[in-house]
């Protein structure tokens, strides 16, 4: 079995290229792939984050990828440019839709279909690219050019780096994006195993990505705060139940928001936080009745966004009475709890 190491550059950057390698492996054959967050024993010659083990051929698992990636954003470009005259954001994640900077739109697809065009001409892959901060917010104070802003020294990644961790960001990271007036946050979630992963465990964690919009814009205003946007997430997706009932490992959750207000864009809201306790609270309520538990919290994000906060901050730090404040806020706005997400939550406060 090959074994795969990132190239040790930023923990949250080795993760997406490691991501890009599990990825390629299953598109080129392989059934078995694991994940290790951590060098293999005896393994010191690189000084990676991550390591991927698998035999699948990487090669035309990674055509194939980038391949599916790239002419997604030309069809979806093409088609809103055709019908309403103007250049918009594309619902692929490597344009402008996983960042705040217009000027980003072109660069990472032409560099990708460069990458492309060798790897099916077998040819040897060179090149180094600047990193995003999309990719690696720690690069924030190294802007680079071509993002529209002054910056010196950027962080030049190789280019089989570069393609394995947009890869690895298009398939498995979650992100919501919202706009309001000159202002835009995108908040990206990036889930960090902590113990090893097999492929079952890994396919069903990549089912996070899916099953909600990416694109909001107006009246939610909620969306701005990156852990009630992630709430919102989590709680319109069914992976939560899936990863539940499949996995019982120790996973965490690197959050970054990209803001931008004018022409100015930053890094905002770093840090890690144990999403495992937020799936774990929210399937407690879902298991019991998706309908009332989804119903319920739209409301409260919509009506008093305050009680939702409250309880995140409960179920995160472990008090118990923050599930208990955040009900009465509920109650004082005219929302009343149903029965199954009171018998929820007093079932999680048992457990916990």
């Amino acid at each position: 079995m090959e074994i795969y190491q990132t190239p040790g550059i930023d923990e949250v950057f080795d993760l997406y290229v490691a991501y890009g390698y599990v990825e390629a492996l299953v598109r080129g054959g392989e059934g078995e792939v694991t994940l290790i967050p951590a060098l293999v024993p005896g393994e010191t010659a690189q000084k990676g984050y991550y390591t991927v083990k698998g035999d699948g051929d990487i090669r035309v698992g990674l055509i194939d990828a980038l391949e599916e990636m790239i002419s997604l954003h030309y069809a979806i470009d093409n088609y809103r440019y055709s019908r309403e005259g103007v250049k918009v954001i594309s619902d692929t994640d490597f344009s402008a839709g996983a960042n705040v900077n217009n000027a980003y739109w072109d660069s990472v697809p032409s560099r990708l279909e460069g990458t492309l065009e060798k790897l099916r001409a077998g040819k040897k892959l060179g090149g180094k690219y600047p990193v995003p901060i999309t990719l690696m917010p720690s690069a924030g104070k190294f802007i680079p050019k071509h993002m529209g802003i002054q910056g010196g020294n950027p962080i030049k990644v190789d280019s089989l780096s570069y393609a394995l961790a947009w890869v690895g960001f298009h398939y498995y990271t979650p992100y919501v994006r919202y706009s309001k007036g000159s202002r835009t946050w995108v908040h990206i979630y990036q889930i960090a195993p902590q113990e090893e992963l097999n492929l079952v465990e890994l396919l069903a964690m990549k089912d996070l990505k899916k099953h909600s919009s990416h694109y909001h814009e107006g009246k939610m205003d909620y969306l701005s705060n990156h852990q009630l946007a992630l709430l919102y997430h989590l709680l319109h997706t069914e992976s939560v139940g899936a990863l539940e009932t499949v996995m019982r490992k120790s996973l965490v959750m690197r959050s970054y928001t990209l803001e931008r207000d004018g022409k100015n864009q930053a890094i905002r809201s770093y840090g890690e936080e144990d999403i495992g306790k937020l799936m774990d609270f929210l399937w407690e309520l879902k298991r019991r009745s998706t309908y009332h538990t989804v119903r319920f919290f739209d409301t409260l994000l919509r009506k008093e966004s305050e009680a939702v906060i409250a309880i995140i901050d409960s179920v995160l730090n472990r008090r118990p009475e923050g599930l208990y404040y955040g009900l009465r806020i509920a109650k004082r706005a005219g929302i009343t709890p149903p029965q199954s997400v009171v018998e929820g939550m007093e079932a999680f406060i048992d457990e916990t």
